[in-house]
C-alpha cells in the first residue's frame, strides 16, 4: 500500500511530465493534489509555480512562491523563479531584489545571475548587468543566449568590435539561433559593412535554413541593381531544393521587376509542375493578383478545388479589385460561412458599401462595430452617407483600437483625407485635436494632416509653413512627404505632390 509521501511522490512526477508536455492544467492538478498529500514539502510549491508560470498565471505562480517561502526563505530556485515572474509583470525593481536574495542563498546558483543582468537592462543599469552576465558565464560557459545579451548592449551603445565577438560565440554555441544571426546582420549595417553582410546572410541561411535570409539577400541585390546576380544566386538554390515554392516565386519576381513577364510566368510553370502542393498554388495566387490578371487568377483557383480562408480571401480581393462587387459579396458570405469573425464582417460590409446597400452595410457591420477593422468600414459607410460626424467617431475607434502601427497611419492618413473631401477646417481640426491623448507614435501624422488641412482651407503658403516646421531639416520632411502621399488621397493628395514639386528636389524624391 503506498503511503501519502509516495502518493505525493507519484502525482508531482506526472505533473512534471504534464508540464513538459505543455499541459498546464493537467500539471497544476497533478502538484495540487501532491501538495494535498505532503503541504510542506517546498519541491511540490515550486513545481506548482513553475506550472502557473508557464501557462502565463504569473501572479498565481508568485502567490504559490510567496507561501513556499513561508517554508524555506533561504530557497535560491525560489528567489530566481520570483524573479523571473517579477519580471514577466514589468516589475524589474522587485525582480533584481529577488535575484540578490538567490545569489545570497547560494552564491554558485548561476540563473540568478543571469535574471539579475536582465532585471538591470530594463533598469539600464548596463555595466551591472555586464558584470552579472560574465559572473553567469563562468558558472555557464555554453549558453549562447548570455553572449546574446551581451552583443545586444554593445550593439546598443555603438561598441560594434564587442557585439561582433559576442555575436560570433552565440552563432558557434548556437547556428540555428535566428535571433544571433539578425542582429549580426544589423551590426555589419551598422559598420556599412556590405560585402560581409551579403556573406552573412547566405551564413545563416546555412546555419539555419530559413529562406528570409535568401529573400533578403535577393531583395538587396535587387536594391542595387544586379538582377544577374540575384538570378544565378537563386537558380543555384533551386537545383538544390527542387520544388520549393520561395525560391521560384523569388526568382519569378526577379523576372517581373525587370519586365521579363514571360519567363516569370513559365517558372511560376515549373514550381507547379515540380511541386503541385497547396503552398506553391499560393504563391501563384499571390503572383497573379500582384499581376492583375483577376479574371486568370479566379478561374485558377476554381480549378485548383481549394476553398479555405486563405484562397478565398485572395479570390475577394481579386473579385474587389475588378470591380465585381457582387461576386466579392458572395465570396465574403463564403468566409463568413469558414468563420465570422470581425475581419470577414468588415469584408462583407465593404461590399454592401460598394454596391450602394449602406444601410445594410451598417446593420452588418455593428455586429463588431468596436472591432478596428470594422469600426473604419463603418466609417467609410457613413462618409458614404454624407454624415461626417458619425463617421469621424468610428474613424476615432478604429485608430485607438488598432494594435498594428501600419494600420494606424493608414486609418489616419486615408481617414483624414476623406474627410478633408467631405468635410470643412474646424471639424477636422477638431478631430486631429482629439487624438493629441494617443501615443507620441502618431503625433507627428497628426501634426502632418494639420498642416495639410491648413494647405487645402486656408492657404498653400499656411500649410506648407506647417508642414515645414515638423522637422528642422527641410530634406527629412520631403523624404517623410514622399512616403506618405501615396496614402493619402483628394484634395490631401494634391495638396502634398504640390509641396513636394516645389519643394523638394530629386534627390529627396528618390529617397
Amino acid at each position: 500500500m503506498e503511503s501519502n509521501k509516495d502518493n505525493a511522490d507519484r502525482y508531482a512526477s506526472e505533473a512534471k511530465d504534464a508540464i513538459n508536455f505543455g499541459d498546464y492544467d493537467k500539471a497544476i492538478s497533478n502538484i495540487e493534489r501532491a501538495i494535498k498529500a505532503s503541504p510542506r514539502d517546498v519541491s511540490y510549491h515550486l513545481i506548482k509555480a513553475d506550472a502557473l508560470y508557464k501557462k502565463g498565471d504569473y501572479e498565481g505562480a508568485l502567490d504559490a512562491l510567496n507561501f513556499a517561502e513561508t517554508l524555506d526563505r533561504n530557497n535560491p530556485e525560489l528567489h530566481s523563479l520570483k524573479s523571473i515572474c517579477y519580471g514577466s509583470i514589468g516589475k524589474f525593481r522587485e525582480s533584481k531584489d529577488e535575484a540578490i536574495k538567490a545569489i545570497k542563498a547560494d552564491p554558485n546558483y548561476p540563473f540568478a545571475y543571469y535574471n539579475k543582468a536582465k532585471s538591470e537592462q530594463y533598469l539600464e543599469e548596463y555595466e551591472e548587468a555586464k558584470k552579472d552576465l560574465q559572473k553567469y558565464l563562468e558558472l555557464q560557459p555554453n549558453d549562447p543566449d548570455a553572449y546574446l545579451d551581451l552583443a545586444e548592449m554593445s550593439y546598443n551603445e555603438g561598441d560594434y568590435k564587442n557585439a561582433l565577438q559576442n555575436v560570433n560565440t552565440a552563432i558557434r554555441k548556437d547556428k540555428e539561433n535566428t535571433d544571433a544571426h539578425d542582429l549580426k546582420l544589423n551590426i555589419l549595417l551598422a559598420k556599412k559593412d556590405i560585402e560581409s553582410y551579403l556573406k552573412e546572410l547566405l551564413e545563416a541561411f546555412k546555419d539555419t535554413e530559413d529562406f528570409k535570409y535568401i529573400g533578403t539577400l535577393v531583395d538587396t541585390l535587387k536594391n542595387v541593381g544586379s538582377y544577374d546576380t540575384a538570378e544565378d544566386i537563386l537558380k543555384e538554390f533551386i537545383k538544390i531544393y527542387k520544388g520549393e515554392p520561395f525560391l521560384y516565386d523569388a526568382l519569378a519576381r526577379v523576372y517581373y521587376d525587370e519586365d521579363r513577364k514571360d519567363d516569370a510566368y513559365k517558372t511560376y510553370e515549373d514550381l507547379l509542375s515540380a511541386n503541385g502542393d497547396r503552398e506553391a498554388k499560393i504563391y501563384w495566387f499571390d503572383f497573379l493578383l500582384d499581376d492583375g490578371s483577376f479574371d486568370r487568377l479566379i478561374e485558377e483557383i476554381n480549378k485548383s478545388g481549394l476553398n479555405d480562408d486563405e484562397v478565398l480571401e485572395i479570390k475577394y480581393l481579386a473579385e474587389d479589385q475588378k470591380g465585381d462587387h457582387q461576386s466579392a459579396l458572395e465570396t465574403a458570405k463564403e468566409l463568413i460561412n469558414l468563420d465570422r469573425s470581425p475581419y470577414n464582417i468588415s469584408l462583407y460590409g465593404s461590399q454592401l458599401r460598394k454596391l450602394g446597400k449602406l444601410d445594410e452595410s451598417i446593420k452588418a457591420l455593428s455586429e463588431y462595430e468596436n472591432d478596428p477593422d470594422v469600426s473604419y468600414e463603418m466609417f467609410l459607410t457613413y462618409m458614404d452617407k454624407d454624415q461626417a460626424k458619425t463617421a469621424s467617431k468610428y474613424l476615432k475607434n478604429s485608430i485607438e483600437n488598432s494594435e498594428e502601427d501600419d494600420d494606424i497611419i493608414s486609418n489616419v492618413l486615408e481617414g483624414v483625407s476623406k474627410m478633408i473631401d467631405k468635410s470643412d477646417f474646424q471639424s477636422v481640426n477638431d478631430f486631429l485635436d482629439s487624438l493629441n491623448d494617443k501615443s507620441d507614435d502618431i503625433s507627428i501624422l497628426v501634426d502632418t494632416m494639420r498642416a495639410i488641412n491648413s494647405g487645402v482651407f486656408e492657404s498653400y503658403e499656411k500649410g506648407k509653413e506647417k508642414l515645414l516646421r515638423i522637422d528642422e531639416h527641410k530634406e527629412e520632411v520631403c523624404e517623410f512627404a514622399n512616403n506618405i502621399v501615396q496614402l493619402t488621397e483628394g484634395k490631401a493628395r494634391s495638396f502634398l505632390e504640390k509641396f513636394i514639386e516645389q519643394n523638394c528636389d530629386s534627390e529627396d524624391q528618390e529617397d
